[in-house]
């Protein structure tokens, strides 16, 4: 996780063939993509980093929010100054995308 001055969406890893999750008794999930994949997960939900203006607020709950995609759109253009996001890191959002992973269960 990223801890940003004000909450918002971080901790996105991309190009991922696969990633696990392990609980502390071992019980652990593994996800395993079909296609490179991009991931985070929180300890938190979005509604917290809406509602939260510095992240030392932000609560910690007892489940963890992954989200698994196949790829992200980019943050912003090349200034800080409300430029668009190049061409290069859009994902047009009038085509159909596609993608598979494996979820598998790993008793302790």
């Amino acid at each position: 996780m990223v801890h940003y001055p004000a909450p918002q969406d971080n901790a996105n890893r991309c190009d991922v063939r696969w990633f696990s999750l392990r609980k502390q008794n071992n019980e652990t999930i593994k996800i395993t993509g079909l296609q490179p994949l991009n991931f985070r997960a929180w300890p938190y939900a979005e509604d917290d980093l809406e509602n939260t203006r510095h992240d030392y607020q932000l609560p910690k709950r007892d489940f963890i929010n992954l989200n698994i995609d196949l790829n992200i759109h980019g943050v912003g253009g090349d200034d800080t100054w409300g430029a668009k996001t190049m061409e290069k890191y859009t994902n047009p959002g009038n085509k159909p995308y596609h993608f598979g992973f494996i979820m598998e269960y790993i008793a302790k």
